[in-house]
């Protein structure tokens, strides 16, 4: 008899950034507090784990967030929200890997959700449980998969072309470009559209253990970045993506935050 998958009950939501991107609507004040649709950014990524199975979320916040911690710690066991609640700081922001990798007490040996408050989705069912079912077939690390086209475009920040294909909901990775410039968006080379990975993750807890093997080879105050640490998952067979059903928002750019509030109203 095969060895039966662990539920993911785990998320971690990476709130440690200082929204430069967003300072002409934050003026100073953490960005994932700013309403959508009447609600703070971060609580929307709360609910989506709480209907996704999650039980317990762990917040990775900065320092002078504490309006923040407040938001997310009254929100705990409320309806629509994840039963428990913590919140750990991350002192330096050196990267997503290294945020994630500050959740590895928390995981505790168990599979954890990552889901980034700039990112949010509109579809009939939530996209981190989309990711969960992914898992729960392949027993492999997840990441978000969405098609992007020219018309929107400018609605999005850099990210790179994964090339691959579609079998069923899943998205066969063949290659994880490194990160382009913060300038750069995404080319299609004649194409009508391509796809991407975007801020939605299910890791096993082989992940700390590739974490620690990137950043022992990063220079020193080089960004502990998710990029090499997907590229090593991949290269050893342990890395699949998930196509996103549903909309796309990345509330992480001015264009899309309006976007998303008039959607969500």
């Amino acid at each position: 008899m095969s060895k039966a998958i662990p539920r993911v009950t785990k998320a971690l939501i990476p709130c440690g950034g200082k929204g430069t991107r967003m300072a002409s609507l934050t003026h100073g004040g953490a960005k994932e507090l700013l309403p959508i649709g009447g609600k703070p950014q971060v609580l929307w990524v709360m609910e989506e784990c709480a209907a996704s199975g999650i039980d317990e979320v762990l917040i990775v916040s900065a320092p002078g967030k504490a309006d923040l911690e407040h938001t997310v710690r009254e929100a705990a066991g409320a309806s629509r929200m994840p039963a428990k609640v913590d919140v750990i700081v991350q002192e330096n922001p050196r990267g997503l890997a290294d945020a994630i990798r500050l959740g590895r007490d928390f995981a505790r040996q168990s599979p954890l959700a990552v889901a980034l408050p700039d990112n949010l989705f509109i579809g009939d069912a939530p996209a981190l449980a989309q990711l969960i079912d992914v898992y729960q077939t392949t027993g492999k690390n997840v990441v978000a998969i969405v098609e992007l086209n020219e018309n929107n475009r400018d609605k999005y920040g850099p990210t790179a072309i994964y090339p691959g294909r579609a079998s069923g909901d899943e998205f066969i990775i063949e290659r994880i470009p490194d990160k382009g410039p913060k300038s750069k968006t995404f080319e299609l080379g004649g194409a009508t559209s391509a796809f991407t990975g975007v801020g939605r993750y299910v890791f096993l807890p082989e992940v700390f253990g590739v974490i620690d093997e990137v950043d022992g080879a990063l220079q020193r105050a080089k960004e502990l970045d998710d990029i090499p640490v997907m590229q090593i998952l991949l290269e050893r067979g342990r890395l699949t993506g998930r196509i996103i059903r549903g909309d796309f928002l990345d509330v992480g750019l001015p264009s899309g935050y309006i976007e998303a509030d008039t959607r969500l109203r």
